[in-house]
């Protein structure tokens, strides 16, 4: 078996990683409409929707197994499952996980607003209310660790170590982007590219899978809490969020200049080149013959269901 994933197994996981989600709403759209349509008991069923997000969540984690399955690849050597980093490394990521919410929020508030004149439907509900202890804790598993582990191994573990022998910034970016634009949502466009940069480079330079895997399900589970014990004020445009968010924009490369700098210097950097990677390097044309059908794919994804949001289809 291989004991690394190449550039096919990341353009697999990509285009099959956009598949999932959609595969899974489409069935969950025909089950809605079939038990009574978007009227119906079951299109506000908590217990239903739950099962669908968890479904689709866990079909990243399927899709990354069957990938690893099919092309003979050994995923627990190939995505980072042994690997181990200083415990203070954890700490500190795990500071950053938490503090990137706050940093972003201003970014994530003046993009939804900026939308919202622009006529995006703000209509984005979780499958089920934070208005109880129990609820609370029901989304930080389905909605906060599930998402970490699979959309994690799938993102992070398969496709950016796919393209790793690819350079530092290919492999972190098209990770990135495959990851955003998997959400389907303009609305976290912005937000999850970024994030996905800075998961990317904590496992590009650590190859650990578990860093990225806490620091997303730290990054849900922060927001949750927020969601969970904060109201929307509806506070209307003004000019000064401009400035607000053009800061937090630099901080946001600011602290992802300090990951990589702290990485290379105190995390056992994984920069030189791996023994175990045995396939070829492919030319330029060939590299992107095979990321572009995904990142394609995503794009129109996105734009179809961001004109169903502005209400023009």
């Amino acid at each position: 078996m291989d004991k690394r994933y190449n550039i096919k197994h990341s353009a697999l996981g990509g285009l099959w990683g956009l598949g999932a989600p959609l595969i899974f709403s489409i069935i969950a759209s025909i089950i809605i409409v079939a038990c009574g349509g978007p009227e119906g008991e079951l299109a506000n069923n908590t217990v239903f929707l739950v099962i669908v997000s968890v479904l689709t969540e866990l079909s990243f984690f399927l899709v990354f197994y069957l990938i690893s399955h099919t092309q003979k690849v050994d995923f627990v050597e190939a995505s980072g499952i042994k690997a181990r980093s200083p415990w203070y490394i954890y700490l500190i990521l795990a500071v950053v996980s938490v503090a990137c919410v706050f940093l972003f929020y201003p970014i994530i508030d003046l993009w939804q607003q900026l939308l919202g004149l622009l006529g995006y439907s703000m209509d984005q509900t979780l499958p089920m209310p934070l208005d109880s202890a129990g609820f609370v804790i029901l989304a930080i598993v389905t909605l906060a660790l599930v998402p970490a582990v699979c959309e994690e191994f799938l993102f992070r573990g398969l496709i950016l170590n796919g393209l790793r022998k690819y350079g530092m910034w290919f492999s972190v970016l098209i990770s990135a982007l495959l990851f955003s634009l998997m959400h389907m949502n303009l609305l976290q466009l912005p937000y999850t590219f970024i994030l996905g940069v800075i998961f990317g480079l904590v496992v590009y330079y650590t190859r650990n899978i578990w860093l990225s895997i806490i620091m997303h399900f730290l990054n849900n589970a922060t927001s949750i809490l927020i969601m969970a014990f904060s109201q929307d004020s509806g506070a209307e445009f003004v000019w000064w969020e401009v400035l607000i968010a053009l800061g937090c924009v630099a901080g946001a490369v600011a602290l992802i200049y300090l990951i990589i700098r702290l990485l290379r210097k105190k995390a056992n950097a994984v920069t030189e080149p791996d023994p175990e990677d045995v396939q070829p390097v492919l030319e330029k044309g060939a590299r992107n013959r095979l990321v572009l059908p995904p990142i394609i794919a995503g794009i129109i994804f996105l734009i179809i269901f961001s004109l169903s949001n502005f209400g023009v289809i």
